[in-house]
């Protein structure tokens, strides 16, 4: 066993987490060119290779056997268990646009940060915040408690303050956003910021992060300006339209009951099983979400960086791949969401053909969901083990002046865990659960999704047969991309 774990490689990898900017990414990067970062950049982790054929085995069986239960399940216990909700008064405390006032200033001081604070990416608190504390962190608080995003964005306190002033003046422009544009200025945007992920040479670099970030705040209010708050929010803004997605998976959600504000607790995924056809758009925003998070964690395997010709072991710089992980982000998308597309329409074939597809697509597509999160959760956890530590230390000196502000002292980010074998294992597998409890929950929604479109439960389980196998093949691929070995 000893020898085992002495043969299993170790290997870190740069990690990059950035601030999801402007739906404008790679336009923008080109207009705040940069000098070059610092070497110093955040981790990505630690990935220890285990013997993994049994956890492929495993996590592809533990998602067939969860389709082949979902056959013999009787429906109204299925539907009965989506249904179940308990209700709880909300907090009748005033909260008003005071949360997102309170983001904004936090936003405005870690832009100062960003541009005059150390250009260490993890000793300035802008980095750290945006892609560990606020991209990892958030969403999975998001996934719990619900769309906070809402309450909290850094745009709703100054965009009502506006309107208020305004309101006995000539009314602020405003343009109706034609019902044709659906979601596609926020696909365009996850895209970008993708791009800006995986493909930018710096995107780690406080002050490039900041300018950017300034950019896409001024775009984003400026468009809010023009079509309204909700409406841009809705189906503009990149990242209310992701945590509105991901909180249709929290066990919690708000509601009302009459003129009582409450909060709803129900099954994870319950949302989602209710929520109404999406346009095409949207779920390609949703396929978008889960191919990006994908194909970060396969652009870095040393299978990537052979099949375009880089030496895994003498990484030449973000520069020399930026062609090929442009084309190769794209190609992931495309064969992803047409893989969705054909298991679907296969399903909705071998059901009778009697559901719409453009019905099938829009509703079945929500069931990604689920396992959007989960690669999230996974990709990300040893992000948020690492570089938390590094965000507390800079939010206790965010200027990099030697000020103590959280009172930590002396504090020293260790990663001496992931030097201990069973501390990686326990890692590993975590994240081995993460993706595989993902697919079930997402096979889960798709038979329930599936009941509701066909009403048959014979219909429906011929309808998911495609998708559960798709389902299968992507719980093996998520369990490679955590066990191969990855380079820079």
């Amino acid at each position: 066993m000893r020898r085992r774990w002495r043969n299993s490689v170790v290997r870190a990898a740069v990690v990059r987490r950035q601030i999801v900017l402007a739906w404008l990414g790679p336009a923008l990067a080109l207009l705040f060119p940069s000098d070059p970062a610092l070497a110093h950049t955040v981790g990505r982790g630690f990935v220890m290779l285990l013997p993994t054929n049994y956890y492929f085995a495993g996590g592809g069986l533990a998602v067939a056997v969860t389709f082949l239960v979902l056959l013999v399940l009787p429906a109204p216990v299925l539907r009965r268990g989506f249904a179940v909700r308990r209700n709880f008064v909300r907090p009748s405390f005033p909260i008003g646009t005071g949360l997102s006032w309170a983001s904004f200033l936090l936003f405005a001081v870690l832009i100062a940060a960003g541009l005059t604070g150390s250009r260490d990416p993890l000793v300035n608190p802008l980095p750290v915040t945006v892609w560990t504390v606020w991209w990892v962190g958030f969403t999975l608080i998001t996934a719990v408690f619900g769309d906070i995003w809402r309450t909290v964005n850094p745009w709703t306190g100054p965009y009502r303050l506006l309107t208020r002033l305004t309101a006995d003046q000539k009314r602020l422009p405003r343009r109706r956003l034609p019902g044709w544009i659906g979601y596609w200025p926020a696909v365009a945007g996850l895209f970008a910021f993708a791009w800006f992920e995986l493909v930018d040479i710096a995107p780690e670099d406080p002050a490039r992060l900041a300018k950017l970030a300034s950019a896409y705040w001024v775009g984003t209010f400026v468009a809010m300006l023009l079509f309204g708050e909700e409406r841009w929010r809705c189906r503009g803004e990149i990242f209310s339209v992701f945590f509105g997605f991901v909180a249709r998976l929290a066990p919690l959600w708000r509601g009302s009951s009459g003129a009582r504000s409450m909060t709803i607790a129900g099954v994870p995924g319950a949302q989602l099983v209710d929520t109404k056809v999406l346009p095409l758009s949207a779920g390609l925003f949703i396929l978008l979400a889960l191919a990006s998070v994908s194909f970060d964690g396969l652009s870095k395997t040393f299978w990537w960086l052979s099949l375009i010709g880089v030496n895994p072991l003498e990484f030449p710089g973000r520069s020399a791949v930026t062609v090929a992980n442009t084309i190769g982000l794209a190609v992931a998308f495309l064969a992803l969401s047409v893989a969705f597309f054909g298991a679907v329409l296969a399903g909705n074939a071998l059901a009778g053909g009697r559901v719409a597809a453009r019905e099938c697509l829009g509703r079945l597509v929500l069931s990604i969901m689920p396992i959007a999160l989960g690669y999230h959760f996974a990709h990300y956890l040893t992000v948020l083990l690492v570089n938390g530590q590094y965000a507390l230390i800079a939010a206790s000196d965010p200027f990099a002046t030697g000020a103590d502000l959280l009172g930590i002292g002396n504090f020293q980010v260790t990663t001496s865990f992931l030097n201990h074998p069973a501390a990686v294992e326990n890692i590993w597998q975590a994240q081995a659960a993460g993706i595989v409890l993902a697919h079930l929950v997402a096979v889960l929604v798709a038979h329930g999704i599936a009941l509701d479109l066909y009403g048959n439960a014979r219909r429906a389980a011929l309808s998911q047969i495609p998708l559960a196998l798709l389902m299968i093949a992507y719980t093996v691929f998520g369990l490679w991309l955590l066990a191969t070995p990855t380079g820079s």
